[in-house]
Formats: structure tokens, sequence, C-alpha cells
């Protein structure tokens, strides 16, 4: 009687089979990676355009004219955002109705409101956790520390700086727009609202929200996380939580880095733009239309857009 043995795997068998293995899941993770991010990245759009829609759904409930990034009432100039306003024409009526219009952003019944959260708001590359305000020096408020608030992705472009364009040589600062002469407005700048005819250098061409996502984490070129928080940008809800941009000048980790430097994209999220995608950020244009602004962007171009009534002609790298 002959008797059939069973062949096995050879032990250098089981080992090259091993190897393909991990070289397949090698290759196929970077995959999975890019396409987890081109689902993030589509995601972060469409919160962008929805946040669009609404402000000009309230443009166009309030004689065509956006709301100021920050609503100053009774001398307080940081008293509310142009968030809660956008709540009821992006399907948050339930949280509008308990939004009360005559206390600050942080107060009674809004400071419950300020601490929900809103998918819409968060951009999902951005980490899920986030710091809480801490003690002064860094916070200005000290009241708020230990607040956990709803976190905010997306900001207002509030205006650029005048050491903006000193820092990058860019000649021929706009007419500015404060008394301090120091800065030119965006699409939503702060206290005032702006009537869409005013902003003349054209809808299309002006930029109206933009990300600056991850606070109040700080979040550095080269670094990461550096392990502080920022002294504004608390949430979705506060009235700090837009950008005038200086530029930065970078430096050591965890430091706050100097303003007025050449450094003007995806460098640090300390009021400033900044996305956790790769090579830009997204940006919400005055006229609704959502774009992916390139972190290589000039400064002269990035100037450009950044203003409402600059005069400026954006190059041909937007």
């Amino acid at each position: 009687m002959k008797l059939f043995l069973k062949k096995g795997f050879t032990l250098i068998e089981l080992l090259v089979v091993i190897a393909i293995i991990a070289i397949l899941i090698g290759l196929l993770l970077p995959a999975v990676q890019k396409v987890r991010e081109a689902a993030a990245r589509m995601s972060c759009t469409n919160n962008l355009k929805q946040l669009g829609l609404a402000l000009h759904n309230y443009a166009g409930t309030y004689e065509s004219t956006f709301p100021a990034s920050r609503v100053t009432v009774a001398g307080d100039a940081k008293f509310r955002s142009w968030t809660p306003i956008a709540l009821p024409y992006v399907e948050a009526e339930a949280a509008a109705k308990l939004w009360d219009p005559n206390l600050k952003w942080s107060n009674g019944a809004n400071l419950t409101v300020s601490k929900m959260n809103f998918k819409l708001f968060v951009c999902p590359s951005a980490p899920s956790s986030r710091k809480t305000p801490t003690s002064p020096p860094t916070l200005t408020v000290p009241a708020l520390a230990g607040q956990t608030f709803g976190p905010g992705d997306y900001g207002s472009l509030n205006a650029i700086r005048r050491r903006f364009y000193t820092a990058n040589g860019i000649p021929n600062f706009p007419t500015p727009g404060t008394a301090a002469g120091d800065e030119t407005p965006g699409a939503l700048k702060k206290v005032l609202p702006t009537p869409l005819l005013s902003i003349t250098d054209g809808l299309s061409n002006t930029i109206l929200l933009a990300e600056d996502a991850g606070r109040p984490n700080v979040f550095q070129k080269g670094f990461g996380d550096t392990g502080v928080n920022t002294a504004d940008g608390f949430g979705w809800a506060d009235p700090d939580g837009g950008c005038s941009l200086d530029g930065v000048v970078v430096g050591a980790k965890g430091a706050v880095w100097t303003p007025g430097g050449t450094c003007i994209m995806n460098c640090t999220n300390d009021s400033e733009l900044f996305s956790f995608h790769t090579g830009g950020i997204g940006v919400t244009m005055a006229d609704g239309s959502v774009r992916f602004l390139s972190q290589n962007v000039s400064a002269a171009t990035l100037a450009a857009i950044a203003t409402a009534t600059g005069g400026d002609i954006a190059g041909s790298d937007f």
C-alpha cells in the first residue's frame, strides 16, 4: 500500500509569501490614504460652499449686504461673530433659536450653543481632539479658561496688514481701511457690514472665507502640534476666529512667530491661513464659489485676492 503525504509550505516559501503580502500592503496603504484625503478634501470643500451660500442667503435677506465678521455691541468689539448669524441658513434652526443676539457669544445660553459641535464648521482632515483654552498669559479672557467650545476650522479673511506688503516687497499698499492705517479690509470686515457692490475688486477675485484649521492647538510648519494653544479662535462661535494676514517669520517650536514675514500659508494656524491638506488651503470666494488655493501662490497674488477694494490685480498663479 502506498502512502501519500500532503506536501506543506517550506519555511522559505512561507517567508516569501509573507514578504509579498507586506509589499502589497505597503503599496496599498498610500493609495487608501490618498482616497481618504480626497474624500476629506471634498467634504471640506462642501462645508466652505455651504457657508458661502449661507452668507449669500443672508445678504439676499438684508439688502445685498454681508454681515460684519465680528459685531460690536455697546463698545465690545468682540461681542459676536458672523457664524451664529449663518446658523438659520445652514439648517441649524434649532441652535439658532437658542442663540440670544442680546448676549455676548460666551455668556448665558450663547455659551451653551458655542459648545455645540457642527460638522459644517470642521474640516475632516483636521485633528478631532482640541485643547481647551488655558489661563493667562496666553489667554486674553481668563473667564474662558477650561471651557471646551465646538471647534471651527473656517474663518473670515478680515483684512491684510501693511507689514505683509513690506515684508514681501509688494509696492503700493492699498488705501487703508482703518483709522490706524495699518490694514485694508477684506470682504468680511470687522465692525461694519459689507455691501456686495462695495467689493470693487470683484466678487470672484476676493476671498470671503478661508481655512485656519486646528485651533486652539498651535500647529507650526515643520513641527506639527506644538503642545500650546492660541489666544483666540477657540471655536466656531469665537469672534476672533477670522484672520488679518501678516505673514510670519519662522522661528523656534512653540514660540509665537514674529508677524510680518515671507511665510504666507500653512506656516502657522495662529490667525494665519492654514490647512491639513497637501499643497494648499480651501477658500470661499465672495461670489460663493470654492477654490483650492496653492501654497505656492505668490505673496502679491494673495494680497490682491485678500482685499476687497485694493484695486490690485491677481497674478496668473491664481
